[in-house]
């Protein structure tokens, strides 16, 4: 398992550029196998912009299934579990609609 702090890549978590830098280090850990954990320590809320950049652009490379089971997340808010949780569930719904 890799843990990744997200304050120890980018000094904030609100644009599409800090996003990808999050996906990008966790793109990398994926090719190899292994599982990720994120960590928010520091951080109080994050927008979708950064939301999307960074986790759910894995969905274009990874199944729902396999990003669930290999991503982590900790040190996190209500307000954080929330997008994240509402993002994912968006997603994942659109993908099934799109498949059917």
């Amino acid at each position: 398992m890799v843990l990744i702090n997200v304050l120890d890549h980018v000094e904030k978590c609100y644009s599409n550029d800090d996003g990808k830098i999050i996906y990008a280090l966790i793109k990398e850990k994926f090719s190899k196998n292994q599982k990720v954990t994120i960590s928010f320590s520091g951080i109080t809320s994050l927008n979708s912009s950064f939301v999307n950049s960074a986790f759910i652009e894995l969905l274009e490379d990874y199944s729902f299934d396999y990003v669930r089971s290999n991503l982590n997340f900790i040190n996190s808010t209500r307000q954080i579990n929330s997008i994240l949780k509402d993002r994912f569930t968006f997603e994942a719904n659109r993908k099934k609609l799109a498949l059917a």
